[in-house]
């Protein structure tokens, strides 16, 4: 059981590592991706509050990424509870989940261990429109990167050095994307610099500033792309404190990772035709990110669910008498669910 087999995974890594872990889980599964948002927050207070202040404490994490500011609030709540915080990464924690664990006194990192830039995407209501069906509404998310890209582009590449000819560029990209969006993508950058450079800070030196400023310009400004991925090596010549698990550790970090993987449907894509099968409807329920701690002898859990009501139709043929067979859903439900041992806690 996949539970239970989670369970004892987490307990042999406690033991391995010393220190009392929380795992955070937000999946990028096709069609129903999660990221670090601000309703993770209070969960993580109960766990933590649940766990207690520890010598030490290790946040076992998998995300695609998220809101940069929840990011620093989740190292302060943790730190708040620890003397020293750890942060294992099995396999992607990127974006905000880089940001996170810079705030960690040690990445603990396997060797498929991956970080990413921290160079943030804004979604604003200013933000230019992307193609969409019709009867929705869709946003185009502006990269910092792409903004940065374009003017070094008009500058490098194409030569354009003299005032106005800079001046006309910048006119142009603004007639293309808002200038309150590109104002918001400014201030994502300032904001990504400078919470990066405080959290490399709550653990290190005053007198190690040549280095934080170092990783903090590569990690927010210099790599070439935000799906650029960092491997372990990478991340120790940049500069942070990884730390190479023995095999032991890494085989339950990776061991911990692949129930996760497998529980969550990582990696198969949702489908409503594949998941209704024969059936003419049915009520199926998606587990898509998950918080989870040993409280006692018992797993704590928060797990995000979205149930929807899947079922098959009949709709009139634009060229034809015949109706074709056309698969509806509806969701009946969207949010936290708090568990312990897989039964729901009301």
């Amino acid at each position: 059981m996949s539970l239970e087999t989670r369970k004892e995974i987490i307990k042999k890594l406690e033991k391995a590592i010393n220190a009392k872990i929380l795992t955070l889980i937000t999946g990028d599964r096709m069609g129903m991706e999660t990221r670090i948002a601000p309703d993770l927050l209070p969960l993580i207070s109960e766990h933590i509050s649940h766990i207690g202040s520890k010598d030490e404490i290790a946040l076992f994490i998998y995300t695609p990424g998220g809101d940069t500011i929840v990011g620093w609030s989740l190292v302060n709540l943790l730190r708040q509870y620890c003397k020293k915080l750890k942060v294992l990464v099995p396999f992607r924690s990127l974006s905000c989940g880089t940001l996170i664990s810079l705030g960690a006194d040690e990445i603990v990192m396997g060797k498929h261990g991956l970080l990413s830039p921290v160079d943030p995407s804004v979604a604003s209501p200013f933000n230019p429109m992307a193609p969409a069906p019709a009867g929705q509404i869709s946003l185009l998310p502006v990269s910092v990167e792409d903004m940065i890209g374009f003017l070094d582009l008009a500058r490098k590449e194409l030569g354009l050095k003299d005032e106005k000819s800079l001046v006309e560029i910048l006119k142009n990209l603004s007639d293309k994307v808002h200038p309150l969006a590109l104002g918001a993508v400014y201030r994502a950058r300032e904001q990504s610099s400078t919470l990066a450079k405080r959290l490399l800070y709550l653990h290190t030196k005053k007198d190690d500033e040549k280095r934080i400023n170092k990783i903090v310009k590569l990690l927010t400004e210099e790599l070439p792309t935000h799906n650029y991925l960092i491997g372990r090596s990478e991340a120790q010549d940049i500069g942070l404190k990884i730390i190479e698990p023995n095999d032991k550790i890494e085989k339950l970090m990776w061991s911990l990772y692949k129930e996760y993987e497998d529980w969550l449907k990582i990696t198969s894509p949702a489908s409503s035709e594949l998941d209704l099968g024969t059936d003419d409807k049915n009520c199926i329920r998606y587990e898509r990110a998950a918080i989870e701690s040993i409280d006692n002898s018992s797993l704590l859990q928060h797990i995000y669910v979205t149930d929807k009501f899947i079922f098959k139709t009949l709709a009139p043929h634009p060229n034809s008498d015949t109706p074709i067979e056309q698969i509806l859903e509806r969701v009946l439900y969207s949010g936290w669910v708090l568990q312990k041992d897989g039964k729901v806690i009301s």
